[in-house]
This record gives structure tokens, C-alpha cells and sequence, in this order.
């Protein structure tokens, strides 16, 4: 099994990693450290992420204010956003649903 990052969801990574850099190179690497920390937890418990719309769910980054919205597809973990938990909520409902059609 692996972690696949849907192209948008890259995106959103690279933003967040910049805005952190920018704040301080020491929290953009903690940043990526529970962004990996969260993707080794999800290889080794796909379904431990909170259930959202159909198969969809979420797990929330320790001491950053992100989620990592995913479903398991096969043999990998899609995710489909990273997304600020405080910031334009469910504004990526529309990714999972274009992903089923």
C-alpha cells in the first residue's frame, strides 16, 4: 500500500510548507515531519481517520491546523486535500465527488 497526493492536494502541501518556511525553516520542518507522521499512521491503519461523506475520512496533523482528507482506493491512500481546518470548510467535497465520475 502506499500514499498517493492528488495533484491538488500537492498543491496545498507546497503552500502550506511555504508559509511556514517563511515564518521560520525550523516549523516548516515540523510541519512536513506530522504530515509524515499522519501518512505513516494512515499505511499502517487506513481507516482510522474520522468517516466523512461516503467512503471519504479525515485525520487531523498533531499541533498543526490541517487535515489530510483521504480515501483508501485499492492499494493506495488517495488524498484528495490537505486542508486548514479553520479556512474555507468542505470546500474540497467537489474533488471526492469528480473522483467517483
Amino acid at each position: 500500500m502506499r500514499v498517493r497526493f492528488m495533484s491538488q492536494a500537492e498543491e496545498e502541501v507546497l503552500q502550506a510548507t511555504a508559509y511556514y518556511v517563511e515564518r521560520s525553516d525550523e516549523i516548516g520542518d515540523q510541519f512536513l515531519a506530522a504530515l509524515s507522521d499522519a501518512t505513516d499512521i494512515l499505511l499502517q491503519f487506513p481507516r482510522v481517520g474520522s468517516p466523512l461523506e461516503g467512503e471519504a475520512r479525515r485525520i487531523i496533523l498533531k499541533t498543526f491546523p490541517y487535515q489530510l482528507v483521504y480515501r483508501a482506493e485499492g492499494d493506495e491512500i488517495r488524498v484528495y486535500a490537505v486542508a486548514h481546518l479553520k479556512r474555507k470548510p468542505n470546500y474540497w467535497t467537489g474533488r471526492l465527488q469528480r473522483s467517483l465520475g
